[in-house]
């Protein structure tokens, strides 16, 4: 008997990335009217944001999603009542129904999480920072194995899900409040040195701040912001004592808004400062 192979096709495909950005926009902050030769993507997860283009102008509210068509003109305006968390993904591809460029999405929960998923996948693909505006996102130097292709898959699979529910009104559910408190110790301790917020990583895991900073304590017996703290720290002295790197060099390394900062940081953990702990530890 000779089997027979089918060839699958592709009715979507992403063919490229441009950015994969999570911000946390103040009240009344404005973007520049602006185009770029890719789709883009903007998903709010709180709160509110105005939206300025060819094809669309109105308000997108919690959980709404819209995707801007390559070229086209648009601008953003965070409200003034409501500041915004948003998501913004670039991307070119094949197979985009014309229905995304014009018309305003509310995501399902299984597709909230899984955008949740393609931004995950996004840190592990992409270096920081991740909540800067840049035109040119330098990839990780040391990814995760697969991770290009399952930012890839995860995109896809997001983008034919809402495609086939385009025509499916579907109830809208809040995020689930548990969630595996190991998991993001797991995410902090390889993520550490990037600047995360707690929103950031509420959207990601699936929760809210609160529930998430109420079950990581219970779990841990301190908060999320000491932990990464205690982290940035233990890297800190091993990189004091171990080797020739300025103090300037470790704190950029590890994301400390200056010098002065992490100088001030370093002795409220360790009640020295740097250059005490030098002198102090430094091996021979």
């Amino acid at each position: 008997m000779e089997f027979k192979i089918k060839t699958l096709s592709d009715e979507f495909k992403i063919t490229g990335i441009a950015n994969v950005h999570f911000f946390e926009f103040d009240k009344n902050f404005a973007t520049e009217v602006d185009k770029h030769p890719f789709y883009e993507l903007v998903y709010v997860s709180k709160g509110s944001l105005k939206v300025k283009s060819e094809d669309y102008s109105g308000t997108l509210e919690k959980n709404n999603l819209i995707i801007h068509r390559p070229d086209e003109y648009h601008s953003l305006i965070s409200e003034e009542k409501n500041s915004a968390t948003v998501i913004i993904i670039g991307f070119t591809c094949e197979g985009l129904p014309a229905l995304f460029s014009s018309k305003v999405i509310s995501l399902s929960d299984s597709n909230i999480k899984k955008l949740a998923e393609a931004v995950k996948e996004g840190r592990n693909v992409f270096a920081p920072p991740h909540n800067v505006p840049v035109y040119d996102m330098k990839k990780n130097k040391h990814k995760i194995y697969g991770s290009e292709q399952m930012l890839k898959i995860t995109l896809e699979h997001f983008f034919l899900n809402i495609i086939r529910e385009h025509y499916i009104t579907s109830k809208q559910e809040n995020f689930p409040t548990k969630f595996n408190v190991n998991e993001i110790i797991s995410y902090l301790d390889d993520k550490y040195k990037e600047k995360i917020t707690l929103g950031e990583l509420a959207f990601i895991f699936g929760t809210n701040r609160t529930t998430l900073c109420k079950e990581f304590k219970n779990a841990t017996g301190t908060t999320v912001l000491d932990y990464v703290g205690d982290k940035k720290i233990e890297d800190a002295k091993r990189k004091i004592k171990d080797t020739n790197a300025t103090f300037t060099e470790i704190s950029i390394e590890l994301n400390f808004e200056s010098i002065h900062y992490f100088t001030k940081f370093f002795k409220k953990k360790t009640g020295l400062t740097p250059k005490e702990f030098r002198r102090l530890y430094r091996k021979k």
